[in-house]
This record gives C-alpha cells, structure tokens and sequence, in this order.
C-alpha cells in the first residue's frame, strides 16, 4: 500500500498572517486537524510549514494567548515534514516516528498534494487487520464444518 492511497489528498492552506481562531474555523468547516501554512513570494505561494489543531490548544491557547489576535506564525512548525504519494506506507510510518509527528505533507514532485495522518495509517492498518480476521474466522469455520480442500489444481 501506498501513501497515496490513504492520504488526504485535498491539503487546506492559510496564509502566515492567518489568526488562530481563522485557522481553527478552517479546521471545523473543512474537518481536518492540520494545515498548510503558505507565504507569498516572487515564484509563487510556497508551504512553509504546518499548524495543527494541538498547536492552536497546547501552544497558544493553554498559555493564554488570544487566538483572535494570534497568528499561526506564532505557534507553527516551520518546515514540512514530508513523504512522496509514492512511498510506501511502512516509509511514512517511520519517517513519523523518527520525526516525531502526527502528521506529514505529502509531495507531488515538490507540490504539496495531501497530508497523511496519524488517524489514516491506523484507519488502513485496522483495515488490512480486520480482513485477515476474518480470513481466520472463515478458515476455521470450513475447518469445524469439515469442508476443507484437500488439493488444489490449476
């Protein structure tokens, strides 16, 4: 399985100059618990980094700031952590781990196309994890009603 195939693939984005409480809006209406925060410059919009919903709570909010005055520059952070769609997920797995975040960006070439969470690898895993379950449910089932195949021919 591939990153691609798990991943958000509709990355929402804020500008730096976004207020938390924009940001937290954004993340309510579009359902997401992280954004691309952007910049302008003479190329284009670039990402240069990301907020999370435990950056708006943990960093900002729980140390009083106001989130109506706040900008996400203040609390984000800075940089991507990134993976290519075409990783595998074991890839994205560890490079989590070994970064330690819930979250990555991922890359199109150098165009940020998604992200992939925490919640997306446990959602594939359980998944992959519930049909081998029932693989052993169906295979002990045959095994009790005596309708195992002896030979298989091609």
């Amino acid at each position: 399985m591939r990153v691609q195939d798990i991943c958000s693939v509709k990355a929402v984005h804020v500008p730096l100059s976004c207020t938390l409480q924009e940001a937290a809006v954004q993340m309510r209406d579009r359902h997401v618990g992280a954004l691309i925060v952007t910049e302008n410059s003479p190329t284009g919009t670039r990402a240069v980094g990301m907020v999370t919903d435990r950056d708006i709570v943990v960093d900002a909010t729980a140390s009083g700031a106001d989130p109506c005055h706040t900008e996400v520059i203040d609390v984000m952070t800075r940089g991507l952590v990134a993976i290519s769609q075409d990783a595998p997920v074991a890839e994205a797995i560890q490079t989590m781990l070994s970064h330690g975040v819930r979250r990555l960006a991922v890359l199109d070439g150098e165009t940020v196309c998604g992200v992939i969470s925490l919640d997306d690898l446990l959602g594939a895993l359980a998944t992959d994890w519930g049909m081998i379950a029932a693989l052993i449910r169906n295979e002990q089932q045959r095994e009790r009603s005596g309708s195992i195949q002896s030979t298989l021919h091609a």
